[in-house]
């Protein structure tokens, strides 16, 4: 009897046992569902919806519910950067060689100019060697045109030796016509002087004084210059020739023409034979006897 009211008891208690395990798992079930029914399904992809009209024509919609955001992984991520990575690198590459182009062009525009500029001052030496030279030869021309000259000079005459005895100082006007180029050191002229020279009173004359007249002299004369040739501001010279002498009223001998030489110089201010000089020399004229001597000194200009 005891054995079979322990036999009913454990079959009541695996019979509770039983029921709680399927009470607790239809409970469970029923917790899920309920999560799943407010948990909202979302789709990546949107679905069409089909719906019959009644007169059998077919609308196509599609579902408005929502659709999920793909999230990027690191795959995209990476492969995004390296897409980066080469774009960059490929504008760092064109951007090379858009700098090395300008680079090179920009040598070539240099070289360019400065072959432009060398033609240039290769031409401007060129003209300007031209114009010197053309410039040169129109100043030799020059010179040699403008050797010809013509003066005119005034001043004083100082007898020397026994014609300062009888003669005081006078004067003297010489007019000239020359040749002296420039670029050559020698050169001739043609003169014609007048001198005048004035009688001294009371000279001893025999045994008693006399007043002596006035006398005068054309020369005549053919020289030769001698200077440094060029063009200079200040210039002296050197002349040299000889002519004949005709004397009026000298002495007893009343007129008596001879021959003479005579030697001196002069200083030049000015430019080519347009200047300004002065001049003397010493002239000696073989008259009978003893010789006269006199030296004129002028100051004349030139053109």
């Amino acid at each position: 009897m005891q054995s079979l009211v322990k036999y009913r008891v454990a079959l009541v208690a695996t019979a509770l046992m039983v029921a709680a395990a399927t009470a607790t798992a239809q409970d469970t079930t029923r917790t899920t569902n309920t999560t799943r029914s407010k948990t909202r399904v979302t789709s990546q992809q949107r679905i069409p919806v089909r719906k019959d009209a009644a007169n059998n024509n077919t609308t196509t919609t599609e579902s408005t519910g929502a659709v999920a955001t793909q999230q990027p992984n690191a795959d995209s991520l990476a492969a995004a950067q390296r897409a980066d990575s080469i774009a960059s690198a490929e504008r760092m590459r064109q951007d090379s060689i858009a700098n090395a182009e300008r680079m090179r062009q920009d040598s070539i525009a240099r070289v360019e100019r400065a072959r432009q500029d060398s033609i240039a001052a290769a031409e401007r030496m060129r003209a300007d060697s031209i114009a010197r030279a053309d410039s040169i030869a129109r100043a030799r021309a020059a010179m040699l045109r403008h050797g010809f000259y013509v003066q005119v000079a005034g001043g004083a005459n100082f007898p020397q030796s026994d014609l300062g005895d009888l003669y005081k100082m006078g004067w003297d006007v010489t007019g000239s016509l020359g040749y002296h180029p420039a670029v050559s050191p020698l050169g001739a002229r043609f003169d014609v002087a007048y001198d005048k020279f004035r009688g001294k009173d009371n000279v001893n004359y025999g045994a008693g004084t006399t007043n002596v007249s006035d006398a005068s002299a054309w020369s005549f004369l053919g020289e030769a210059t001698l200077r440094i040739p060029g063009n200079w501001p200040v210039q002296p010279y050197l002349l040299g020739g000889g002519g004949v002498t005709r004397f009026s009223d000298y002495g007893s001998s009343g007129s008596e023409t001879k021959g003479q030489w005579n030697a001196g110089g002069g200083i030049g201010f000015g430019w080519l034979n347009r200047r300004f000089f002065i001049e003397s020399r010493y002239m000696h004229v073989s008259t009978p006897g003893t010789a006269v001597k006199f030296v004129p000194l002028v100051i004349g200009f030139s053109l």
